[in-house]
């Protein structure tokens, strides 16, 4: 039963995660068209980009932590018995993170001259403009979060992923409409479409509130039957449940932000180390800086969705069973998770990396500097994948200290390696420099979580996955490689199909590997019809009757 709500749980979480980053990168093929020039679509991108880091760095301080905690607490109480605790504590966290957003938002606003200064930007007027535009998003975002964690809790993720898709359909709707009417009808300057752009967010997160509101009217009656047959509510001092979910909160706020923590370093460091040690101009230095961070980002958050829906759906799952003191239904969850994340992460990421010549072409500019440092990011994003769940283990399990302390030690690597690294090789060694930091402390996180919860051999599966992954990446390289000396697509049309058919290729082949050593039927409960498993064949081996079946 825990394996299936947590398959269900990462179906809904992954399905509004995934196809929300998926609009959020498609959509950009007509926006930046309607840009105008080259030039002009990655001076968009980088004022667009500089605006979005540090509001979703304030956001991260508003939000990351609180859902979680959330949804922890909720799926500990309804294992008590006690849902009345959790809409107590509900209520409670939904006010703290209204002060929260209004807090962070009033905060961006005064800082948005030192941000924009600092920033890969050209203008720092222009910056300044589209970082204010985000503030007022901060105010509805907070406790739009909150309750999405409250659903997550109760084992609910349909709505979690389904607000998603309306946050993000409604905030790429005004975006399409309002670029158009501005470049096309009236021709007005592209800095104003970047403007409409970024205020585009707050009318997402209208929508998404709104349908999570609705949502919540429609379950009142389950919500009012589980508070019924509930335990009468503890008599905790608010001001103590405030402190116990700030308390809670303050890791995973931490923790949440870190890969915002570091585009904020490469944000406010890159343009002073290019430019001023290696003579770079202002101009090219925004160009590196779109093409290492904002056009990649794009493309990375899509894959590294893949980790956190896992992560996110088994965290109340491994809570409960972690607070119970159920140390094998812990280890077999962990199992699971690891092996989730390897099947999805690494095929997407491999043949995205292949991919890159095709993939920074149909969405941007055709550049062969982009592309190389889109290959290098995306090989980059396996990291930040794997650090994700990692850390959402650790924490879930309870391991807030070594969490923090890890991180902590990351972001000082991050720092110390950021100046010479960007130094020797540009913009290809800051990417370096954040692929490394995660790698480095998601293998400390691994090691404690591998010593505490888990017994030799309970990994082989994943291993054999990861083997599997790098053996058909290798050979999708050197597959595009070869047809490189034969062809290269030009236009947008071409590398749209181009990709559409090597990756569709190499990904069913991809599903007869796992289909044939039996990773569909193990991980995701099915296996091809017609086709048999070496898992299947062994069994009817051993047994004369399975013949039969």
């Amino acid at each position: 039963m825990k394996k299936s709500r947590l398959l269900s749980g990462a179906f809904w979480m992954m399905a509004g995660s995934i196809l929300s980053r998926v609009l959020g990168v498609i959509y950009l093929i007509p926006w930046l068209m309607m840009m105008g020039s080259a030039a002009q679509q990655n001076a968009a991108q980088a004022i667009f980009n500089s605006a979005y880091n540090f509001y979703a760095l304030f956001l991260s301080l508003g939000v990351a932590g609180f859902p979680t905690v959330i949804a922890r607490q909720v799926a500990a109480y309804n294992g008590e018995n006690k849902f009345n605790n959790s809409k107590r504590v509900f209520k409670v966290a939904l006010f703290c993170m209204l002060c929260t957003g209004i807090g962070c938002a009033v905060l961006l606003y005064v800082l948005a001259p030192v941000i924009a200064e600092r920033s890969a930007v050209v203008s720092t007027s222009v910056a300044t403009k589209a970082i204010r535009v985000m503030c007022p998003t901060l105010v509805i975002l907070p406790p739009m979060s909150l309750t999405r964690g409250f659903f997550q809790g109760n084992t609910d993720m349909k709505p979690y992923g389904i607000s998603q898709l309306w946050e993000q359909l409604i905030r790429i709707l005004f975006i399409l409409g309002a670029t158009f009417y501005v470049m096309k009808v009236i021709h007005g300057s592209y800095i104003t479409a970047v403007n409409y752009s970024t205020f585009a967010t707050f009318l997402g997160a209208v929508a998404s509130l709104i349908y999570l509101v609705w949502y919540y009217w429609k379950k009142r009656s389950e919500y009012q039957e589980l508070a019924a047959q509930s335990l009468p509510a503890d008599n905790n001092d608010l001001k103590q449940i405030f402190i116990g979910i700030l308390k809670e909160a303050i890791p995973f706020i931490y923790v949440g932000s870190a890969v915002t923590i570091v585009q904020f370093i490469d944000q406010m460091t890159f343009k002073d180390i290019v430019v001023k040690l290696t003579g770079v101009s202002p101009f090219h230095a925004q160009d590196l800086y779109t093409y290492f961070s904002a056009n990649p980002n794009k493309i990375t958050t899509v894959v590294v969705a893949l980790t956190i829906a896992v992560a996110a759906s088994s965290l109340p799952l491994l809570a409960e069973q972690s607070r119970t003191g159920n140390r094998e239904g812990v280890s077999k969850l962990i199992v699971q998770n690891i092996e989730l994340m390897v099947v999805t992460l690494l095929p997407v990421a491999f043949l995205l990396s292949v991919l890159a010549w095709e993939v920074n072409g149909v969405f941007y500019p055709f550049s062969r500097l982009g592309a190389d440092l889109m290959s290098v990011a995306l090989i980059g994003s396996i990291a930040l994948g794997v650090f994700t769940d990692f850390f959402s283990i650790a924490q879930s399990l309870g391991n807030h200290r070594l969490a923090v302390r890890t991180l902590t030690l990351g972001l000082i690597l991050k720092l110390a390696l950021q100046i010479p690294l960007t130094y020797i090789w540009g913009a290809f060694g800051t990417v370096w420099a954040t692929t490394i930091t995660f790698a480095a402390i998601a293998v400390v996180v691994f090691g404690y979580v591998y010593s505490h919860y888990l017994e030799p051999g309970q990994l082989e599966g994943a291993l054999q996955l990861i083997f599997i992954n790098i053996v058909l990446g290798a050979v999708a390289w050197l597959t595009h490689w070869g047809l490189d000396q034969v062809y290269i697509p030009q236009g947008k049309l071409a590398a749209f199909f181009y990709a559409a058919v090597f990756g569709g290729f190499f990904m069913v082949v991809y599903a007869l590997i796992l289909n044939r050593f039996g990773f569909l039927k193990r991980i995701f409960g099915f296996r091809l019809p017609g086709i048999r498993s070496e898992q299947s064949t062994s069994t009817e081996q051993r047994s004369p009757r399975g013949r039969h079946f």
